[in-house]
């Protein structure tokens, strides 16, 4: 099942549908001359942010390229529409303030001024949002993963705590780190963390962790690392070349 010939790891796509088709074809002409299966890892932030959030769980949904098993994981994002789904006290402030009114846009929820004499109750938005998604689009965000193992990588939203074993990370650390004892560290770790969340000019291409989140809708980049598991050889591709 892990037999796989290579490894592409995809980051934060923050709804920018245009550059997930443009990553996707450039994958597929990545692995046309490779024979073998082929591992596709989506590093969460599908959704908030960027215009055409239904359009790009629909295109995730979609791309379901021969020999290729995909692996979803679990962002911040993600977890914040879920709480409000599950009336989690204070998740719609939250969601809101991070992007999330472009994704109840894009689901066709509309007078969601939040910070402005609510238009809608958090339920009437709620019960809107709920009736909107797509079933095929609800089980897409209820069945994310927080972490996937390979080899000597560990792929993740956020990040980890350094000081914590892989085997007992919290959950709010896998999605929301942004502590500087993660970033500041230079230790070896138990495996190499490739991760996104923390948008950055270009790609961290480090030797205990790889940050794959370039801010594509922010920058118009969006990328993707390239592992070939017979050499261990990385290669990074991206929207901008």
């Amino acid at each position: 099942m892990n037999n796989f010939s290579q490894i592409f790891v995809v980051g934060d796509i923050h709804g920018c549908h245009i550059f997930l088709t443009q990553i996707h074809k450039k994958i597929l002409d990545k692995s046309n001359n490779t024979s073998g299966n082929k591992l596709l890892i989506y590093l969460g932030d599908y959704i908030d942010r960027g215009p055409k959030i239904k359009e790009t769980i629909q295109a995730l949904l979609n791309f379901q390229p021969d020999n290729f098993q995909q692996i979803f994981l679990l962002g911040n994002h993600e977890q914040m529409m879920l709480d409000f789904i599950n009336n989690v006290p204070d998740s719609l402030y939250l969601w809101i303030l991070n992007g999330g009114n472009e994704t109840l846009n894009s689901y066709g929820i509309k007078g969601t001024e939040f910070f402005n004499n609510e238009t809608k109750s958090n339920e009437t938005i709620r019960n809107e949002l709920i009736n909107n998604i797509p079933k095929n689009h609800l089980q897409f965000y209820n069945n994310l993963t927080l972490s996937y193992q390979w080899g000597e990588y560990f792929f993740v939203h956020a990040g980890i705590d350094p000081d914590v074993p892989l085997d007992k990370q919290d959950k709010n650390t896998l999605i929301w780190q942004r502590r500087s004892k993660f970033f500041s560290n230079t230790k070896v770790l138990e495996k190499i963390i490739v991760h996104g969340h923390t948008p950055q000019p270009k790609i961290e291409n480090l030797a205990n962790r790889i940050n794959l989140d370039t801010g594509a809708f922010y920058t118009g980049i969006l990328s993707c690392l390239i592992i070939d598991t017979k050499t261990g050889k990385k290669q990074f591709i991206s929207t901008a070349n």
